[in-house]
């Protein structure tokens, strides 16, 4: 009888853990869903050719502070993205361009 009052209180607790847990997950809006997407699809398209990896990764980690409120900057990256996914599908596309602000640019 005490195994049984204690499998049962075990369970008891293991679904209350477990409903806690889905409830205290985040959920992601419709442009969050996209933005991950779009870099699962990018990290797929970069993975055989040389460089591309490290480049993305460091691309989306540069960009993950931007605030949640400023919708128009990442969609504007997102739409970006979206671009940069083509080229990087083209089978000719060998590396990824950059531009980079100068000294004299100031």
């Amino acid at each position: 009888l005490f195994i049984a009052i204690a499998v049962a209180l075990l369970t008891v607790i293991v679904i209350v853990l477990f409903v806690q847990h889905f409830y205290s997950m985040a959920r992601h809006s419709k442009m969050q869903m996209q933005v991950l997407s779009l870099y699962r699809q990018l990290l797929r398209a970069g993975r055989y050719k040389p460089g591309f990896l490290m480049r993305i990764r460091s691309e989306f980690r540069e960009n993950a502070s931007i605030p949640k409120n400023n919708v128009m900057h990442i969609e504007y990256l997102y739409r970006r993205g979206q671009r940069q996914l083509e080229q990087i599908k083209d089978a000719n596309t060998k590396q990824l361009g950059a531009f980079t602000k100068t000294s004299k640019d100031n």
